[in-house]
């Protein structure tokens, strides 16, 4: 069994970073947005604060109150893009149910929308003509290509159908490109008998939110888990898989915190910097 740090692929991503900002004649601003005060939600803001200031990017967040109506919000957010003009801007995840999230990405530029929230960027990704892939799911295809482990031809179980997640990387895993050709599976909550498929993968991607979902007797000696599964209790971080039960049963896993985490934070800043590149070069 092999533990697959996330901390080895975001330094190799970070350090290709450093080489283009070194090129730049003014540094890239990234914009966070919260609303309401959800633990998971701050502790992403907290993340990419650390990483902006290692980077020399601005960063900065508007938080706002759960309190806020729709309109209100909306406002709010208008205004301080016209103010501010970042390069790029992340609406953070999970917001209130009573706000409709749609508006609010719309709100985003398209040159800004590095985290691919807008409707129409989503809609890029899929017909294969994305700016950018959604951090997450980025995050997730640069950890399968830097420890080399092969996606063509393997059957792959993506657990989740996420817009930001689930089923962005279904798509592009099952796309004829390099991080492509495989054979995909997507499951969720209403799958009857989960491990029928799980038991028969390569490759296992847990994105559900739900602790503990992946078990031992749902996986073999061949799987590879990666899992995306963040989740607040009782002030720990937990994935979807029970790590100390499957670890000894699989080929290689990723740990929850320490696994795609931190590579996440290192993709949206590689496509917050290339959305700044493009904005410079458009101005010229």
């Amino acid at each position: 069994m092999k533990i697959i740090s996330g901390k080895k692929v975001s330094e190799n991503i970070f350090s290709g970073l450093m080489a283009k900002l070194q090129k730049l004649d003014e540094s890239p601003k990234l914009l966070s947005i919260i609303i309401g005060k959800n633990p998971a939600a701050i502790s992403y803001t907290k993340a990419k604060d650390r990483k902006a200031s290692a980077l020399g990017a601005e960063f900065k967040v508007l938080a706002l109150e759960n309190s806020l109506s729709q309109k209100e919000i909306e406002k709010k957010i208008r205004n301080y893009i016209r103010k501010w003009t970042p390069d790029g801007i992340i609406i953070e995840r999970p917001i209130p149910k009573k706000i409709d999230l749609n508006i609010l990405t719309n709100l985003i530029p398209p040159l800004s929308d590095i985290d691919c929230q807008r409707m129409d960027s989503l809609g890029m990704l899929m017909s294969g003509r994305a700016k950018y892939i959604p951090a997450t799911a980025k995050a997730v295809l640069e950890i399968l290509k830097f420890y080399k482990i092969a996606v063509a031809s393997k059957n792959i179980v993506v657990v989740g159908r996420s817009l930001t997640i689930g089923l962005p990387l279904s798509i592009i895993l099952m796309s004829k490109s390099e991080y492509g050709n495989a054979t995909v599976s997507v499951c969720h909550s209403k799958t009857d008998e989960l491990s029928r498929y799980t038991k028969k993968a390569d490759i296992i991607i847990t994105a559900a939110g739900k602790p503990g979902l992946l078990t031992a007797d749902m996986v073999t000696k061949k799987s590879v888990v990666i899992d995306v599964g963040t989740t607040y209790k009782n002030g720990k971080l937990l994935g979807d898989v029970d790590f100390s039960a499957v670890a000894g049963k699989v080929k290689a896993i990723t740990p929850v915190p320490g696994g795609v985490g931190p590579v996440t934070t290192a993709c949206l800043f590689q496509n917050l910097v290339n959305a700044c590149i493009g904005k410079r070069n458009k101005k010229l």
